[in-house]
């Protein structure tokens, strides 16, 4: 094989390996991360009123206490 054929074979699989482990990491990070509707409600806590950032705290309390006890009897659902 001459060394073009072998660096036009070579490039490709490269890049497919790269774009694999970033999405690999992206999938990790986003199992295990927080959830996107969470993240922008803290984005935009501070335009919030009064009632507003109550009722979100209040939901936020409740996600966590459902995945804390969901994480203590050791059912997970898939």
């Amino acid at each position: 094989m001459s060394n073009d054929t072998f660096s036009l074979l070579l490039v490709p699989i490269l890049l497919l390996v790269v774009i694999f482990g970033f999405v690999r990491i992206s999938m990790r990070v986003r199992k295990y991360g927080g959830s996107m509707a969470t993240t922008m409600h803290a984005a935009t806590y501070e335009f919030l009123s009064k009632d507003n950032r109550a009722a979100i705290e209040q939901v936020v309390e409740v996600k966590a206490n459902k995945k804390m006890e969901v994480q203590e009897s050791g059912k997970f659902k898939k």
